[in-house]
């Protein structure tokens, strides 16, 4: 199904609400379109809250750019308590 600005899926707008920053959302939504991420886009979302994202707009990835890395997948380890390196 094609998308556009009269015809947005619910799962983007749910992402884009989320979304840190608020930048090519045509772009974005072709990613989201060319991924297939309507179907798993509570995964998507789920993954979006709990993902690390640095407190400087600079240094975040665009929203396109992060669907097409399939960010949502990436794996963070859990820091370690106890002081080694």
């Amino acid at each position: 199904m094609k998308y556009g600005p009269g015809n947005i899926p619910k799962g983007f707008t749910e992402f884009w609400r989320f979304y840190p920053k608020k930048l090519g959302k045509g772009q974005a939504l072709k990613a989201w379109e060319k991924n297939q991420c309507e179907p798993i886009y509570e995964e998507i979302v789920k993954s979006l809250k709990k993902y690390p994202f640095t407190d400087e707009k600079q240094y975040i990835k665009h929203p396109s750019t992060w669907l097409n890395a399939w960010c949502w997948e990436d794996v963070f380890e859990e820091e370690d308590s106890n002081g080694d390196w």
